[in-house]
């Protein structure tokens, strides 16, 4: 008996249809479900999980370059606006004192070195010519300063060649103070002879070189080494332009010219009688073991370059070998002498080293120091300020404080936005995301998340998760602070099958199951399959189901036993029951 609620559901048009409906199934031979609830058929796709969140665009690479020493500002070599390129020297302060204390460090190195007396004909040490070392021993203050020039600009031309502009702008501005104080040393040269307590009528010698301070000679020398001090300049402002290609060539000339200005300033060493300068005393060891490390360092850098060439290296490991053992030698024959004759015992040597060591650290760090009187780019970017100006006094108090150029990278944008606790699980460094700004529609960016914060930050009654993304290269202008929207790819698969997610449900004793509508089946039946990812929409199905099957959403509970699935009765037999409403 049909009930009053069905009746009213089978009057007037709906009865037609139903009794249409048994009509057509009578007349081709199949049953049909009546079940008015939608039906969905699996299908294979392309399967996404996004997880969205708002923030806005940054500038991480915005620096506020300040001056690592006090002192007077000397140049402001930008303005406001300008864009400048990665190793460009953008300003620098007076370095004169910069400048004494490396002049100031070789000449105690020089002192500690002539402060060594040694004569190998007698036991006591007390020689006529050793009692005139600032005379006999030739001040190397001059050939130390070169070696480091060329230790920089090769260093410098490497760099540049592995597209390290911001080292190798460094290490350019470096060699030009290294040969700045050549200068001012062969300017400063003092007469030898005179502060050896005589003068240089007495002291003749066949074998000496005599250069008169102040000569035509070293006027002539002092001239070239501007004119290289010229060429390095040249070149570091080209790199503010940035037009890579045509300075790589300038690099390869002045690396190539240091030999001959090397060998131009060497030759205003005064030279003295080779007889009595027999490498004895533990400073020339160390200018031998200093050498080594030295053709060690250039091996090494040589080997990180992409371009090494098997017969090259093998050359200079050669060299660093030869130099290693001609060290050896010079030590083992400096320990014989201070066996057989010296009067100095092994303390005072110690001492000695120690003494020479901390001044070849003092050294180091005035070299140091003398840099922190320029400012060089530390990336391509625009010049947002300038804050100070030619002339300004940088006191010992406020140096550290007060910034000179604000520099902006603005080809690095990042995206800084933050994530709910129920999607932060999903989100994880290196993943993809789409980003899309407020200020322009239309336009999407893409970018990669860099950085998962480990804390979360309540927000109201949300503890949400700060996400950083940083952009890929885009052509567009954009600035930060612009409002975006970032939607974060957590899983991403190609062609799987795929089912609504209103679909699957979750039993207690059969598992995961879905309703499933085949043909001859009277009702859904429900069908054991494995989940995989699922978003607010689709399920992926890994098994259990195939293409081409058709689902439906069963209010049933698959825990409840199953009847047999019989096919419809034949049509005239009765009247199909409908779900009462």
């Amino acid at each position: 008996m049909i009930n009053k609620t069905a009746k009213r559901i089978l009057t007037g048009p709906a009865l037609s249809l139903v009794l249409l409906a048994v009509l057509l199934a009578g007349c081709a031979g199949k049953p049909a479900i009546t079940s008015t609830a939608p039906t969905f058929e699996v299908t294979k796709g392309d399967f996404d999980i996004i997880v969205s969140t708002d923030g806005y665009l940054t500038m991480p690479n915005e620096y506020q370059l300040k001056f690592g020493v006090s002192g007077q500002v000397d140049q402001i070599l930008v303005e406001e606006g300008e864009e400048v390129r990665q190793g460009s020297v953008l300003a620098t302060l007076d370095n004169k004192s910069q400048k004494n204390a490396i002049k100031t460090a070789l000449f105690n190195i020089q002192y500690y070195q002539d402060a060594f007396k040694y004569c190998p004909s007698c036991s006591t040490g007390d020689c006529t010519y050793a009692d005139h070392l600032p005379f006999n021993y030739p001040d190397l203050s001059i050939a130390r300063m070169l070696d480091e020039a060329q230790s920089d600009i090769t260093r410098a031309t490497d760099y540049f060649k592995q597209g390290n502009y911001k080292d190798a702008g460094y290490r350019l501005i470096m060699t030009y103070f290294d040969i700045q104080v050549c200068e001012d040393l062969i300017r400063e040269k003092p007469d030898y002879a005179a502060l050896a307590g005589t003068d240089s009528i007495k002291y003749t010698d066949p074998n000496a070189i005599t250069v008169t301070p102040g000569s035509p000679y070293n006027t002539m020398v002092i001239a070239e080494l501007e004119k290289y001090r010229a060429k390095l300049l040249d070149i570091s402002q080209q790199m503010k332009a940035g037009d890579y290609a045509k300075i790589l060539p300038g690099f390869n000339r002045v690396q190539q010219e240091m030999s001959t200005v090397s060998s131009l300033a060497k030759s205003t060493i005064d030279l003295k009688s080779r007889m009595i300068f027999e490498y004895p005393d533990a400073p020339s060891s160390a200018d031998f073991l200093q050498s080594s490390m030295r053709s060690l360092q250039d091996l090494q850098d040589y080997l990180a370059r992409p371009d090494a060439d098997a017969v090259e290296a093998a050359k200079k490991l050669y060299i660093a070998k030869l130099n290693l053992l001609v060290g050896k030698e010079v030590l083992e024959n400096q320990k014989l002498v201070f066996e057989s004759w010296s009067t100095m015992d092994w303390k005072k040597l110690q001492q000695y080293n120690l003494d020479l060591q901390a001044q070849e650290i003092a050294l180091y760090k005035a070299k140091q120091d003398i840099m922190k009187t320029v400012i060089i780019a530390p990336s391509d970017g625009n010049v947002v300020s300038v804050d100070l100006k030619k002339s300004s006094v940088l006191s010992s108090q406020d140096y550290s404080t007060r910034t000179a150029v604000r520099l902006v990278d603005i080809s690095t944008i990042k995206f800084e936005g933050t994530i709910d606790e129920v999607d932060i699980t999903r989100v994880k460094q290196g993943q993809k995301a789409n980003i899309t700004i407020d200020a322009l529609p239309g336009r999407t960016f893409t970018g990669t998340v860099r950085f998962v914060s480990p804390y979360g930050v309540q927000t109201g009654k949300v503890i949400k998760f700060a996400t950083t993304i940083l952009l890929d290269p885009y052509e567009a202008t954009l600035k930060g602070g612009l409002s975006a929207t970032a939607k974060i790819t957590t899983y991403s698969a190609k062609d799987v099958m795929l089912v609504p997610v209103s679909v699957v449900v979750h039993s207690a004793t059969r598992g995961t199951v879905v309703a499933v509508i085949g043909e001859g089946m009277a009702q859904p039946e429900f069908r054991k399959v494995t989940v995989g990812q699922q978003n607010l929409q689709f399920a992926e199905i890994l098994s259990g189901l195939e293409p081409g099957e058709k689902v439906t959403i069963s209010t049933a509970s698959p825990d409840a036993p199953q009847p047999p699935n019989q096919a419809s009765p034949p049509p005239g037999t009765g009247v199909p029951q409908m779900p009462v409403r």
